[in-house]
């Protein structure tokens, strides 16, 4: 517990990195620029970032586990990083349709306190995914909607009034709070650049935690994940020059908080290659996670310019993987 705790206390305080949380289709994420007006407040073991953009609070629980893991990138060549922190998944918690929370006490501004929070029935088991606003048209129409599913028939004008009212998004599990205050897109625009938020009603409705792809052991589901920033990529997603202080900090997590059956599978790759093994004589991992974690070793072996790398690359790092819409589609 104290391992994770650190490691949250360690990250929380640069801003390289990313933090979010929320289920599959439903989510909430936190960034924040280096010169960006910010305010830390620090209570007991609890802390709060507050920008102009949006709000984090962060307690670690007992019982939180965290689970690194690199992700595969359908480029062909770079690796991503990630962070879960996860608690037991209940059996029995799904929030079913739109419920009225009244004033959220717990806003992370005082200014907000006195607005009023509605359950939006999108989040499972131990996230909720909420909006929370002050307009008197919005609150009368999602009061409207109580108990009844947003992406239901009724939803439709709902949404509409959302938009027009642009509430701030809240994503809450028992370790904390994500709080986004940028606007919202309107149809056929993009996210903004920062904080913003996820609602997808195709990924909601696959009922899934969290994507089908991330290697979350069975039973756990993530309340709060970090983002570390690509060893590859800026804030902004584009590529940039390989950074290798960023490989070795996550490759620190990974020794300490990373899944042995990754472990096992990067090292029986490395061990592999280095000794001269034909790709046909290895015994390749069966499993999708051990496939994803196999290539991640092949494009780690080929940064490091290792030449015997490459028939290994041409006979099983060829084929992206699929993208969270995809994962969607299988699973629901």
């Amino acid at each position: 517990m104290k391992q994770v705790s650190t490691l949250i206390d360690r990250m929380l305080v640069d801003h390289r990195h990313g933090w979010s949380i929320g289920t599959f289709g439903a989510v909430g994420e936190f960034m924040r620029d280096e010169d960006e007006d910010v305010r830390f407040t620090s209570e007991g073991d609890v802390t709060s970032i507050v920008t102009a953009r949006a709000g984090l609070r962060v307690k670690a629980v007992p019982g939180l586990q965290a689970v690194a893991f690199d992700t595969l990138s359908a480029d062909g060549e770079t690796w991503g990083q990630s962070v879960a922190f996860c608690l037991p998944q209940p059996e029995n918690m799904e929030q079913h349709g739109v419920t009225a929370m009244g004033p959220d006490k717990d806003a992370l501004r005082e200014e907000d306190r006195a607005a009023q929070l509605f359950d939006l029935g999108v989040g499972r088991r131990l996230v909720r995914f909420c909006a929370r606003t002050a307009d008197a048209g919005l609150i009368a129409a999602l009061k409207s909607m109580e108990g009844k599913e947003l992406f239901g028939p009724e939803g439709g004008p709902v949404m509409a009034e959302v938009l027009r009212a642009q509430p701030h998004r809240i994503a809450i599990s028992p370790v904390g709070r994500v709080e986004v205050y940028a606007p919202i897109p309107l149809p056929g625009g993009s996210s903004p650049e920062g904080p913003h938020t996820h609602l997808l009603p195709r990924m909601v409705a696959s009922g899934l935690t969290h994507a089908a792809n991330s290697p979350i052991p069975a039973g756990l589901q993530p309340v709060l994940q970090l983002h570390p920033r690509s060893p590859w990529r800026d804030a902004l997603g584009r590529r940039v020059p390989f950074d290798a202080e960023l490989d070795r900090l996550f490759d620190g997590i990974l020794a300490e908080f990373g899944l042995p059956q990754d472990r096992e599978i990067r090292q029986s790759v490395q061990q592999a290659v280095k000794a001269g093994v034909s790709p046909e004589a290895f015994e390749w991992p069966q499993t999708r996670r051990g496939r994803a974690e196999a290539r991640i070793a092949l494009r780690r072996i080929a940064r490091e310019q290792e030449e015997r790398v490459a028939p290994w690359r041409q006979r099983y790092d060829r084929m992206p993987e699929p993208d969270a819409e995809e994962e969607a589609a299988l699973h629901a």
